[in-house]
């Protein structure tokens, strides 16, 4: 009964219908509609987009960049390799060291937005909370380094761990948090030679350790990979802007 059913269904699809002498005009159904759609492969379709971005990061970003440096002391070592890599490579930097700034410093007050507007940088670095390793108040925190990744917006950026001496309390942890893996330069394992403070690395160690935050910003493993090749030689500082402890910022 079945497959009789069937052969009429098909028969009636495909010929017309015609009753003693007269013809009535019916609606017949389409064999499409018999057909079974492909189902959407959701689980592809999201390999096939993180594979075209994968693809994307491994060739760097060709353009000269306006680079906009800002962060705590640790930026005074830091500051001059990074202007001999800026100087090679055909990039432009401004370096803001705040003494003894800290999320907070950033996060609340409108100082970020004013170098911003001054500057108008095309890549934004980070390095920061050196002076927050310790800290208890990590809802705080949270909120300021938050707040910090909202005034970049869309600007490309990175952010630069401090170079932990001690474990910290978890500031790292909420770092990457709110700014991605791809985002972050994880100086927490590196061996540093300290100056007399036993936190800030000498002059050497600081070059040595942009040497590889560089070489990280030019590899696929970032999210915005830029050109940083190795500079010949030195290169004197473009712009440095410099705030001490008790400017309340803008």
């Amino acid at each position: 009964m079945l497959t009789t059913a069937l052969v009429a269904v098909v028969a009636y699809a495909l010929c017309p219908y015609q009753l003693g002498t007269e013809s009535y005009e019916v609606k017949k159904i389409s064999l499409k509609a018999l057909e079974t759609k492909p189902k959407v492969d959701s689980v592809q379709i999201k390999k096939e987009s993180a594979e075209k971005k994968k693809k994307q990061k491994q060739v760097p970003d060709t353009c000269k960049q306006t680079f906009l440096f800002i962060g705590d002391s640790m930026l005074e070592g830091l500051t001059h390799r990074f202007d001999d890599y800026a100087g090679f490579n055909g990039h432009t930097l401004h370096t803001v060291i705040w003494y003894s700034s800290s999320s907070e410093k950033w996060g609340t007050t409108k100082t970020l937005e004013h170098y911003i507007a001054q500057y108008k940088p095309t890549f934004i670095v980070v390095c920061l909370c050196s002076n927050e390793l310790f800290v208890r108040d990590l809802d705080k925190r949270d909120q300021y380094i938050q707040s910090i990744v909202k005034k970049i917006g869309n600007i490309p950026f990175v952010w630069i761990s401090p170079p932990n001496w001690k474990e910290d309390t978890g500031i790292n942890e909420l770092i990457v948090k709110h700014v991605g893996k791809d985002r972050y330069f994880d100086s927490t394992h590196l061996t540093l030679a300290r100056k007399k403070d036993h936190a800030h690395p000498t002059p050497k160690a600081a070059a040595e350790w942009f040497d590889l935050v560089a070489k990280w910003m030019m590899s696929k493993e970032t999210d915005h990979p830029i050109i940083m090749k190795v500079p010949d030689k030195d290169y004197k500082a473009a712009s440095v802007d410099i705030l001490q402890p008790d400017n309340p910022g803008y």
